[in-house]
């Protein structure tokens, strides 16, 4: 991006940023210690602020630091991307609980006794919802913690099927082999953090090198 194109784009979403958030130009510069001016020359372009006061503006606005390089649509502050990503799996369990209550009433219209296994086993469908969106949204130690609880409660599902449905008793092993996987799933999430942690490394050395 050639330096006129990177001006013009900053400008515009400082400007846009700004308004976003509600402030005029005195009530930014107050914030930074700056004057009215020296915002009104950022957002006309006619000067470019320093990486210092970039990184106090994306703190500010909640925004990662290259959004006011970004062309296209605002980026959505980091509080208002959790709130989507909360509300959007909300719904989804919501569905899955939907689906097992529909389930639960066309058992009944039936006369099939089981049908409150539906909503024993909306718990782990909405744990693989929970896996699938931590592992688009959130860190290792919540990927880690969705992955276990799918874990144990399907394991548990399991176990009560065949307890209630086909009387069995013995099959209490099916929790000794949740608990082997489940030793296996906190090796894989500690290998996966080590590796993070080595690579995060290993660009922090490239960039001083």
């Amino acid at each position: 991006m050639e330096e006129n194109r990177i001006r013009t784009v900053l400008a515009e979403k400082l400007t846009a940023y700004r308004k976003r958030a509600g402030l005029t130009q005195a009530e930014l510069a107050e914030k930074l210690n700056y004057s009215d001016k020296s915002i009104s020359k950022w957002e006309r372009g006619d000067g470019m602020p320093d990486l210092l006061v970039l990184c106090r503006l994306a703190d500010l606005y909640d925004v990662p630091l290259d959004a006011f390089l970004r062309e296209g649509a605002l980026v959505r502050s980091q509080t208002e991307q959790k709130s989507r990503h909360i509300i959007i799996t909300l719904i989804s369990i919501g569905l899955a609980f939907f689906v097992a209550t529909v389930g639960f009433f066309v058992c009944y219209l039936a006369k099939v006794g089981v049908g409150w296994l539906a909503f024993l086993y909306a718990v782990p469908v909405s744990m693989i919802l929970l896996v699938v969106f931590s592992h688009l949204w959130s860190n290792l130690f919540w990927q880690a913690l969705s992955v276990s609880g799918l874990v144990w409660t399907l394991c548990t599902a399991v176990y009560i099927s065949f307890v209630a449905i086909a009387g069995m008793r013995n099959v209490a092993m099916l929790f000794i082999v949740a608990a082997v996987f489940q030793v296996l799933v906190i090796l894989w999430y500690v290998l996966m953090l080590v590796r993070k942690r080595n690579k995060a490394r290993k660009e922090a050395g490239d960039v001083l090198s």
